[in-house]
């Protein structure tokens, strides 16, 4: 596995952080929009709260940090900008600390 699939990997894994709680929230608020009674006066409230759109909007901020502060396997300090290798830019090919080639693999051999 190469640094870019590892890069990769982990953004989808905070995509499905990100998404899969925020889309289970949604679900709820629709169905106590349609069944108000569905559940208690509480957890109602609690629905409503969490999917205001400020709590999306700190979300999709807690999203963007997590994004780039993904460690480089190799020297384990932040990729920063390197990310971009998720959409596929071919311009960001190296860490911007150690300076390994992305295309390398993720984890250094160890010395013979």
């Amino acid at each position: 596995m190469t640094i870019r699939d590892f890069i990769q990997r982990r953004f989808g894994r905070l995509v499905m952080i990100f998404l899969l709680p925020y889309g289970a929230l949604q679900c709820l608020r629709i169905a106590v929009d349609y069944r108000p009674n569905l559940l208690s006066q509480k957890p109602t409230t609690l629905v409503l709260l969490l999917t205001e759109p400020r709590v999306a909007v700190i979300f999709a901020l807690w999203f963007g940090v997590r994004m780039f502060t993904i460690p480089c396997p190799r020297c384990a300090r932040p990729l920063g900008a390197a990310v971009r290798v998720v959409w596929g830019s071919t311009k960001v090919n190296r860490c911007p600390s150690c300076r390994v080639n992305l295309d390398e693999p993720a984890r250094a051999k160890p010395p013979e």
